[in-house]
């Protein structure tokens, strides 16, 4: 049954007089909107017995007990007690719903939020027109309602949209990363820029290769639209999922303006200088948008995050994408499962198989590059009572020996998005002391990945250390920065 016929059916029910005729009627349609959500749906059922009630919905994990009502006047308290009784007579877990088309009076508000060992859940004829229009999904609302009321014990009833989502609950601080840039002034950054284009293309200092188990196949993907119109839910959404731990220190993005891509590590980088749009919109050449990717580790592979998001006052976004690509399907859905709520998203998300390697290596005979300078170094704090140094370099910013080469003229099938940019974000095959020593760089393989959005690229330098006198300990040299920018180093 379509939901417009649901919409016309609430709408003839205005016209029944007897408050009886219409409460039986509304049964059928609050039935069919649980049925439409693969519920399991009763009417009249005998789980509450001596009594009756109205409906009762359940699917795995979920039951619902559900009176309706249509009266010229609001719900009282009355009727959340004649609920409450049914509900005790009810295996434990069942949640009761209360359906009142003209709304709820203030006691019965009062009675749901001090009496959250016994929920209750509460819809308004407004949500149930919404919901029989889908303009609101029902699975969302009941989520957020259960949500609010058992974490928050907040009841929500006619919820605004521009409040939907938002909590009393502290919001969590994002990681910070242990690695930064180290600029050719000797200051430190959690940001580089270079020229670039409009793209979901990235950088990553590690690269999880999902194949590498026993088994045949290559894994799956799972991909989520989330509910993030704009800048402000954007974050929201990357603090979600740092409060359920799908975030870590190590995570890098980038922010791609039609000329410039801005490249980083951590989270706390990343929301930071996503506030920061006006600067990029100043940028020579800047587009009406950019392209906004995110990418992380996660339990049993990676995910990216990406969105096009206006560069103006409104900061809307356009197609906002998490895409999961995993080693297989997890024994424990429970994870994903919340994610997926918490996001919004109840139904419409399947894994689907890979049909190619995770991570593919571009390696030849000879380094790819050979005589490569660092621009700027990245740096990680070094620990230990032995060690003589403070920090250990783990990759480095060097000017991009594709840049601007064509596809086909790429050795090995190197992507050819990695022509766009002008510098190199750089993993380093083997760390080193940053104590000074003069050392030969090369650039000696290239892995990328991809997810269904975004493609993610490790470059990877090694180095030799060439004999020199002991006098002639000096750092590797920095040289100068194209169109490099570190407006938010620190010394």
């Amino acid at each position: 049954m379509m939901s417009e016929s649901l919409r016309t059916r609430l709408d003839e029910l205005e016209k029944v007089s007897s408050p009886a005729r219409r409460g039986q009627r509304l049964e059928g349609v609050v039935a069919e909107l649980f049925r439409q959500l693969h519920f399991e749906v009763r009417l009249n059922p005998g789980a509450a017995r001596p009594r009756q009630t109205d409906v009762l919905a359940s699917k795995a994990g979920e039951a619902y007990l559900i009176e309706c009502k249509w009266r010229s006047d609001k719900a009282t308290v009355d009727d959340i007690d004649s609920l409450r009784s049914r509900l005790r007579r009810t295996d434990r877990g069942v949640v009761g719903i209360l359906v009142s088309f003209n709304g709820f009076s203030g006691s019965v508000l009062f009675d749901v939020e001090h009496h959250r060992e016994q929920p209750v859940l509460l819809i308004s004829g407004d949500e149930l027109r919404l919901a029989a229009d889908r303009r609101e999904n029902l699975s969302d609302l009941l989520w957020r309602k259960k949500e609010a009321l058992s974490t928050d014990g907040r009841v929500i009833v006619d919820e605004p949209l521009i409040k939907r989502r938002k909590t009393n609950r502290p919001i969590i601080k994002l990681p910070s990363a242990k690695e930064s840039f180290l600029m050719a002034n000797g200051a430190a950054s959690s940001v580089v820029s270079c020229g670039g284009s409009l793209t979901t293309m990235l950088f990553a200092q590690y690269l999880a290769d999902i194949d590498w188990v026993p088994a045949a196949g290559h894994g799956v993907t799972l991909d989520v639209t989330p509910a993030a119109r704009n800048e402000r839910e954007l974050l929201g959404l990357l603090t979600m999922l740092a409060n359920l731990g799908w975030v870590t220190s190590s995570a890098s993005w980038s922010i791609s303006q039609s000329t410039m891509s801005w490249h980083g590590i951590g989270p706390d980088a990343f929301a930071a200088e996503l506030l920061r749009w006006k600067e990029r919109a100043r940028t020579p050449g800047a587009h009406h948008s950019e392209e906004i990717s995110y990418f992380d580790r996660c339990d049993g592979g990676f995910y990216t995050l990406t969105a096009n998001m206006a560069a103006s006052r409104s900061r809307t976004t356009i197609a906002p994408s998490l895409s999961f690509q995993l080693q297989g399907i997890p024994l424990d859905t429970g994870p994903l499962l919340q994610l997926c709520r918490s996001a919004g998203i109840h139904h419409g998300v399947y894994f689907r198989p890979r049909d190619e390697r995770s991570v593919r290596r571009h390696r030849g005979a000879a380094p790819l590059a050979t005589d490569v300078n660092p621009i700027c170094l990245i740096i990680s704090p070094a620990s230990g009572p032995q060690l003589k140094f403070d920090h250990w370099v783990t990759g480095m910013v060097i000017a991009n020996p594709f840049h601007q080469v064509k596809g086909p003229s790429l050795p090995m099938d190197i992507p050819a998005q990695i022509g766009e940019s002008e510098q190199l974000v750089c993993s380093l095959a083997h760390h080193h002391p940053n104590d000074g020593r003069q050392l030969a760089y090369h650039l000696d393989h290239i892995e990328d990945t991809s997810t269904s959005n975004a493609i993610v690229i490790r470059p990877v330098v090694d180095w030799t250390e060439p004999d020199r006198p002991a006098q002639d300990d000096v750092p590797p040299r920095l040289q100068d920065e194209p169109r490099s920018t570190d407006r938010r180093a620190s010394s």
